[in-house]
């Protein structure tokens, strides 16, 4: 269960410090923000950019004055490294910006080649619907929209490169926000986007910056030396994250100083001269942002040095673990993370969410990557003086080399047996195609286990991958197809792998739709089944009901991640009694793990009274007494009320057990309100209490008119009753027994 502290605390920089509010930033889900949330962490030393974020808040915020249906769209400009995509993660973060948008914050990471189905599909099953499949962008933009309609949803579009790549994630309502990062401020004037240009970071900010992460004031010598290197890394964030980082390894200002200064004469040195005449301020910055990229790699001893290189063979924006980075380096899981901690602690890499058991993980600036990029394929020996030593790998030998790590994991070189390290299988056919090896990821979908069954559909299947297997064949299927458009004389053996693929596709979509719930929980509650694999399928039931269903059933055997995806899917069911069935069973298990106040939130919701009262009933033991006694105030059915009171009263204090009479007095239906009162009797209350208790439910019966009715309410109360009125209660329960008797008899006979 994520640890439930805020998200963000105020502290100072260091001694003396000018600076009272620094950010340092706990990466967990914002508390009390059950919506969609995928902004990435904010660094550790994260200084506030005031000059940009008063403004940009203030839009978000805003009413929208645009046409209705018009979405107010943001972007905010900058170089690369200046703190773009960081500024958008705070504004993510910030307590009113959450308040603004209660249904949720979508991030998507672009980047120079994004695959935008693929980032859209993420979009629209967070939003909870894990059953659409588009097959292009523009299909998955049209559903996206309406399921944005109406929602205020904070829509990030992060590190844009082209304005094509934008358009399709801007499909909010008027009551959504759309925010984008890009370098090229051509990118906001064709997306109709208000321009918010970021420059670098003043003095004041860079001397913040360095103050947090040395832990101490700048003063005297020190101050000034600090303050030259700013002004000679033209006071990019980045650099002056490496710059305080070889500060805080031992480096001293003045050896910094000085290498920093050869380093970008030497790299000024290399630019023809009519370049140099010309160069303008964004390419010296750039220039010196080189400088401390190599200066921080130079020092680097040489093993860490290639472990940085080989972070180049993986796609942008990955998340980065101990377990697969160990097979990516060739390494114990031990050894990994403490080179992922190293690099960390150089500032060559970025903090990002920890795994759900509280391991570390981290992610790569781009420009980090392109540099990791151009060290795995440099030259051993550097044609030019100066330059870093390279590993001589082409991308393709990389991606071989990698996948020979993977493939010596394997059981007799079959890919399915392939253990996951939470990154592989996601990404192995990427690998297979970028080492050039498309036969292989052929070859791989017709893998068999000894059953005889598909090898790499179970071993996904068996982590919850489902969906991933699917986007795997469809991979194979456009490699497969690709050469048919261009070439007529392609062999058959093409064509039967593109029929295969559309099979295959074809046959899961016919096993969910005829999967009975009761099997698919019987299956995972005899461990055939992961509870990953029962969800899976449950997501691509069609049919409605027996889908809420199987996820009521599923819902005790669901960890916490899998019962969020689960309650996405049912809050998105337009069937409003099949999303209440299913929620009957999800809604219990959320308070259960530990979300009492989500779980009200949502049984709130519910319009159907009967329904809200059994849930409600449900939560009794996991919620807090007072907000369950809150909820039950507002049942407006009486009924409904009561049998509510019934199932809570057994875990009230008896300070509520005093409040819940009060309520109970408002109950004018009188077998409701004296079931009540027999529910308050059974607990321990007071004597005097009890008394007055017993005495209001008895003087209720005596008001209910319909002989049958008052004898089922007395039977509610005879073990209360002192011996006369027991006596008294006793024979009006036998004489309506009596009457029942009679009226039955008399319809047997007239039946005869």
């Amino acid at each position: 269960m994520p640890e439930k502290r805020a998200v963000t605390q105020g502290i100072h920089a260091g001694p003396g410090s000018t600076v009272a509010n620094v950010t340092q930033v706990v990466n967990v889900r914002p508390r009390d923000y059950y919506a969609p949330f995928q902004a990435p962490p904010l660094p550790p030393y994260f200084v506030p950019r005031p000059e940009v974020s008063v403004r940009l808040k203030a839009q978000l915020l805003a009413e929208n004055e645009h046409p209705s249906g018009a979405l107010v769209i943001s972007a905010i400009h900058g170089l690369g490294g200046i703190g773009k995509s960081t500024l958008a993660a705070a504004m993510a973060r910030d307590p009113d910006v959450l308040a603004r948008f209660p249904d949720g914050i979508l991030w998507a990471t672009l980047g120079q080649q994004p695959d935008v189905l693929s980032i859209l599909t993420g979009w629209i099953q967070a939003l909870g619907d894990y059953d659409f499949r588009p097959t292009t962008a523009e299909v998955a933009t049209a559903h996206l929209r309406t399921l944005l309609h109406n929602k205020a949803a904070l829509l990030v579009v992060d590190d844009a490169w082209e304005s094509g790549h934008v358009r399709p994630f801007l499909a909010g309502g008027d009551r959504c926000r759309a925010l984008i990062t890009t370098r090229e401020a051509i990118i906001a004037g064709a997306v109709g986007a208000d321009l918010y240009s970021l420059d670098v970071m003043t003095m004041h900010q860079a001397m913040t910056l360095f103050e947090h992460r040395l832990g101490h004031r700048l003063e005297g010598k020190e101050k000034a030396s600090a303050q030259e290197l700013a002004r000679i890394v033209g006071y990019l964030p980045l650099a002056l994250k490496l710059a305080a980082a070889q500060v805080a390894d031992g480096v001293s200002w003045d050896e910094l100083l000085a290498d920093l200064n050869a380093e970008i004469t030497r790299l000024e040195s290399l630019e023809p001269p009519e370049v140099e005449e010309i160069q303008d301020e964004r390419e010296r910055k750039y220039l010196s942002l080189n400088a401390s990229f190599n200066l921080s790699l130079r020092r680097l001893p040489q093993d860490p040095r290639e472990s940085f290189a080989w972070l180049g063979v993986l796609p942008e924006d990955v998340r980065l673990t101990p377990k697969m980075m160990a097979t990516v380096w060739g390494v114990r899981i031990r050894k990994a993370r403490d080179r992922l901690r190293y690099l960390r602690n150089k500032a060559l890499l970025m903090p990002d969410i920890p795994l759900p058991d509280g391991t570390p993980t981290y992610r790569i600036h781009d420009l980090l990557h392109n540099l990791a990029r151009r060290l795995l394929t440099a030259p051993p020996k550097p044609i030019r003086k100066g330059d870093l030593p390279g590993m001589g790998l082409t991308l393709q030998e990389a991606n071989a080399r990698l996948l020979e790590r993977y493939r010596a994991q394997t059981r007799k070189g079959l890919w399915h047996t392939l253990p996951d390290d939470g990154y592989i299988y996601t990404y192995l056919t990427w690998h297979l195609e970028q080492a050039g090896q498309v036969e292989e990821i052929h070859a791989l979908l017709q893998e068999e286990t000894p059953e005889g069954r598909n090898g790499w559909y179970e071993a996904r299947e068996r982590v919850g991958q489902v969906a991933g297997f699917l986007a795997d064949v469809e991979r194979a299927w456009q490699l497969a197809f690709t050469p048919l458009l261009n070439n007529n004389d392609v062999k058959d053996k093409k064509w039967r792998e593109g029929i295969r693929y559309a099979l295959i596709i074809s046959s899961f979509s016919s096993l969910a739709q005829n999967l009975v719930p009761a099997l698919l929980v019987a299956l995972v509650e005899k461990h055939i089944w992961s509870p990953a694999q029962g969800l899976t399928f449950a997501k691509h039931i069609p049919d409605v009901k027996r889908q809420a269903e199987a996820l009521s059933q599923l819902s005790s055997h669901l960890s916490e991640d899998q019962l969020r995806e689960a309650l996405a899917i049912a809050q998105r069911m337009r069937d409003e009694q099949s999303r209440i069935h299913a929620l009957t069973g999800l809604v219990p298990r959320l308070a259960k793990l530990g979300y009492p106040q989500e779980a009200l939130s949502v049984t709130s919701k519910i319009k159907d009274e009967e329904w809200q009262a059994i849930i409600l009933s449900k939560l009794a033991p996991y919620c807090p007494q007072r907000a369950l006694v809150d909820a039950t105030r507002k049942i407006e059915d009486e009924r409904q009320r009561a049998e509510t009171l019934v199932a809570l009263i057994p875990y009230l204090s008896e300070e509520l057990l005093s409040e819940i009479r009060d309520i109970v007095k408002g109950i004018s239906d009188k077998h409701a309100h004296v079931k009540a009162l027999a529910a308050l009797l059974s607990t321990d209350l007071p004597d005097t209490l009890k008394n007055k208790v017993l005495r209001e439910a008895w003087d209720t019966t005596q008001e209910i008119k319909d002989a049958h009715r008052r004898a089922a309410a007395m039977a509610l109360l005879v073990r209360y009753l002192p011996e006369p009125q027991r006596e008294k209660a006793l024979q009006v329960m036998l004489e309506s027994a009596r009457e029942i008797i009679e009226d039955i008899a008399g319809l047997v006979k007239r039946a005869m």
